[in-house]
């Protein structure tokens, strides 16, 4: 079993996708992109856990419409966020939304077993760096540079580059999240 730099597990997430989703969030990301929209996961601290671990906290019985994996950068660490995608694919729901500051083409041209998996068993890529200026408010993608690439359920995600966004907010501890795409900022 791989091990994956885990940052945080939700659920429901209503705001990354269709539905009631499982959200993960992975830790690591040496890309380094200016304006991240989420610095506070670059780094590649903490404990790994099995991926066998995850699977297994989940409830008897546990269903969900999909799963949305971001970061950190989730293919920074393929095989492991691969191992845990295959087996939601074929247990609980094949619509996987998976956010990547990488460009498909650059996920391609690595022409790795785990990559190609992750690819194989993702509904919805989002690729590209996140770039605040050209966040134009609609969406999935945080950024008009983004692409949203459908290759499952395009009846569900037909209006994925238009739709209105929303912001979930939940408590961790001592702390408030938001969850989803950040609307567009205002100028000040």
């Amino acid at each position: 079993m791989s091990r994956l730099n885990l940052a945080r597990i939700y659920y429901p997430v209503l705001t990354l996708g269709y539905g009631k989703r499982l959200g993960v969030w992975v830790r690591g990301c040496g890309r380094g992109c200016a304006g991240c929209i989420s610095p506070e996961l670059q780094a590649d601290t903490g404990e790994p856990v099995e991926v066998e671990r995850i699977i297994s906290a989940l409830p008897e019985g546990f269903s969900a419409d999909g799963l949305t994996v971001s970061g950190g950068e989730p293919f920074d660490q393929a095989e492991a966020v691969a191992e845990l995608v295959d087996w939601f694919a074929q247990h609980i729901s094949e619509d996987v939304l998976i956010y990547t500051g990488y460009t498909l083409e650059e996920l391609r041209s690595r022409r790795d077993s785990a990559t190609s998996l992750l690819l194989s068993r993702t509904a919805v890529l989002i690729d590209g760096p996140y770039i605040a200026s050209l966040n134009d408010g609609f969406g999935l993608r945080g950024s008009s540079n983004q692409r949203v690439f459908i290759w499952k359920y395009p009846e569900r995600y037909q209006d994925a580059q238009q739709r209105a966004r929303e912001v979930q907010f939940v408590g961790e501890g001592d702390r408030l999240l938001q969850i989803g795409v950040p609307p567009q900022k205002t100028a000040e």
